[in-house]
């Protein structure tokens, strides 16, 4: 069974049930303790922890570049859970193999902060009630392993001090024994603090270099087949309630899906989102119960919830960049939860579900030309539809410069030049040039963008750099080499990153919510693009006065000719739900109007679109508060949930207000 099937089937069980046959919880509890409640890792025990081809007896829920996540839960004294969890490990591994550039803007301390940062953002986003405080958040714990024989966890012990081994933080004892420094390197080392420079050492991180005082952690620790690591590298952890199901599978739910009992057999979703036979209460638990019965008032109330749902996915990212100060450039789906809420009698189980985050970003930012500016990339890897791809393959060789103009004052200088390359490369105006440069005598780094509007093909490359500390000196050399051809010029290319390609991810992520019901993504994102596009065609086809976003779109979506049919079939109110709409009457019951209002939110969230795109390019992200590109998406979602609340939950009072107006009228 995998974590989330254990889970369904002890939601049909219900609290205080204990876990299912062949899983068993093991306490994190300090050697010794004991308490009435206690946090656990559930582990695989018997025949379903051989064979598995996942990571072996720990059950793993997602992992991300530099954690995994354990299943867990809280039992109680007679080991029936109490409530389901999430065990977050710092594990960075996995940074070894991302690109150079990006492992090496890592380091220990960033990782540590980055951490952290996530903490207090899940603490300040409101909840912290589901943040279980441990102590590990902030601090480092010992290094926990779990023994399958006993069914416990052990914190390992050195025999001859009788002392706990610990992570070693101190960079001048590290580098005294010839080993890299904790908090300026990835790589990590155990010891014994109180032996002082007489401790050996445990390397516990992929790649870290060993010495004559280490000791391997077989040697050390005891590893074995019944002894295995939960957290070797005495990461940061981080225990939150189980954050429900994934933002994809309740967005499924409320669509109008099909749904997968615990046992793993299909069961029927009703027209309102309820289900029958034996997984009426997976799916109860899952929240796909909607409010209205009739099939006009499930669409428009389909519509009301997903909004709502995006609005929380936007404010979630939101807060997490501001926190970090950087953008998380790994937004997709799977980055969302939906939690529940217990509190809300009355209401749908759809009604009570929120949007939460439920990783960290991987962006990662990188000084460049004396702290100047800041370069923020990512780890790199497999081009997803939630990327925007607006960048080129990355570029490294050897070309000829020449400087056009150099732009200078007192603080520093920007150079104006043209870069000629022996190959024709595909450039984004994204990338980020890194030039090495020598004038005079003098060599330096230099780092430029290009000055292109669109992608585009090139063997010459004008560039403008960015504005850098430089001496007079410095200055007089560069305005000297104007206009003359510099050979033997090192050159590359750095994709840049920022917030609004997170902002690109998350209307992708409204494109998934609300016009994928019936259809696959990559097909929906091709139509809607398509659309976009021709928004703004027909914005550049206007003469005098500029109409409005919201004017051209409904000009488009409610026109008669065989375009506006085209676009009403493809980014259609239709594709919300599963149940068989034609768009002309799905367009009736939201009303152009309303959804009008919705594609234009996207249409804006495009950066680079054109003139109706709320960021002008991918570069466009306000200097000391990335946070900013989503205050137009969010501010668009806000008006429209209050919109279409009144198309799910009509307002007595106003309408009696209305009815009693219309006949004072028809009496005068």
């Amino acid at each position: 069974m995998s974590p989330q099937e254990v889970v369904r089937s002890a939601i049909v069980s219900g609290i205080g049930s204990p876990l299912p046959d062949g899983f068993a919880p093991v306490s994190l509890e300090a050697d010794g303790s004991a308490s009435l409640l206690s946090v656990c890792v559930v582990v695989r025990t018997g025949a379903a922890a051989k064979g598995t081809l996942d990571d072996g007896p720990l059950l793993v829920v997602r992992e991300r570049l530099d954690a995994k996540c354990y299943l867990g839960c809280v039992v109680d004294a007679a080991l029936r859970v109490q409530r389901w969890v999430e065990i977050w490990v710092q594990d960075i591994d996995g940074i070894v193999d991302v690109p150079p550039a990006y492992r090496d803007a890592l380091n220990n301390a960033k990782l540590d902060d980055r951490w952290r940062k996530w903490c207090d953002t899940i603490e300040a986003s409101g909840l912290s009630n589901g943040l279980m405080h441990a102590g590990w958040e902030h601090q480092h714990p010992t290094p926990i392993l779990i023994d399958l024989k006993e069914l416990r966890a052990i914190r390992p012990i050195e025999a001859g001090s009788n002392s706990y081994w610990l992570l070693c933080e101190d960079d001048g004892l590290l580098q005294s024994r010839g080993l890299p420094g904790y908090g300026a390197t990835p790589h990590r080392y155990l010891h014994i603090r109180e032996l002082g420079g007489e401790t050996f050492f445990v390397p516990v991180t992929r790649g870290a270099p060993s010495g004559e005082r280490c000791l391997t952690p077989e040697e050390a620790l005891g590893l074995s087949e019944s002894r295995i690591a939960m957290n070797l590298s005495a990461g940061l952890m981080l225990v939150s309630e189980w954050r429900g199901p994934s933002l994809e599978e309740h967005i499924d739910a409320i669509s109008g899906e099909k749904v997968v009992s615990a046992s793993g057999s299909s069961a029927r979703a009703t027209p309102n989102g309820t289900a029958v036979g034996a997984s009426a209460g997976l799916v109860a638990g899952f929240g796909s119960g909607l409010l209205t019965v009739g099939r006009s008032g499930r669409l428009a109330e389909t519509l009301h919830l997903k909004l709502r749902l995006l609005l929380d996915a936007v404010g979630e990212v939101r807060a997490a960049v501001e926190s970090a100060e950087a953008p998380m450039l790994n937004i997709t789906a799977d980055s969302f939860a939906v939690r529940m809420s217990t509190s809300a009698p009355g209401l749908p189980a759809a009604w009570t579900g929120r949007a939460v985050l439920r990783q960290a970003g991987v962006g990662v930012g990188i000084e460049l030309a004396g702290g100047s500016s800041t370069l923020y990339m990512g780890p790199g890897g497999a081009t997803t539809v939630y990327s925007p791809g607006v960048t080129g393959a990355q570029v490294a060789g050897v070309g000829s410069l020449r400087i056009r103009q150099v732009i200078g004052d007192a603080e520093g200088a920007a150079i104006e030049a043209r870069l000629v390359m022996q190959e024709r490369a595909v450039l984004g105006p994204g990338d980020l040039f890194w030039l090495r440069v020598s004038v005079g005598g003098q060599r330096m780094d230099l780092y430029g963008t290009p000055d292109f509007k669109k992608a585009t093909a090139a063997t010459e490359v004008p560039l403008r750099t960015i504005k850098q500390p430089m001496t007079a000196g410095v200055q007089q050399k560069l305005k000297a080499a104007e206009g003359v051809n510099i050979p033997g010029v090192m050159f590359e290319t750095l994709p840049m990153a920022g917030s609004p390609h997170d902002l690109y991810s998350l209307v992708v992520l409204g494109v998934r919510a609300l016009l994928c019901a019936d259809r696959a993504l990559g097909i929906a994102c091709s139509d809607f693009q398509d659309f976009a596009r021709a928004v703004e065609e027909e914005a550049g086809a206007e003469e005098g006065k500029r109409s409005s976003l919201d004017e051209r779109i409904r000009k488009l979506i409610t026109g008669t000719d065989a375009e506006a049919g085209k676009w009403r079939e493809t980014v259609g109110p239709q594709h919300l739900r599963r149940e068989p709409w034609d768009s002309a009457s799905a367009m009736a019951v939201v009303t152009p109007e309303i959804w009008s209002g919705v594609l234009a939110a996207l249409v804006k969230g495009l950066p680079g679109l054109g003139p109706d795109s709320s960021c002008k390019d991918f570069s466009d992200s306000p200097t000391g508060a990335p946070q900013r590109v989503f205050d137009t998406l969010l501010g668009d979602l806000r008006s429209l949930v209050v919109r279409t609340r009144s198309l799910v939950v009509s307002d007595a009072g106003a309408n009696a207000e209305i009815r009693s107006l219309v006949l004072r009228r028809v009496k005068a």
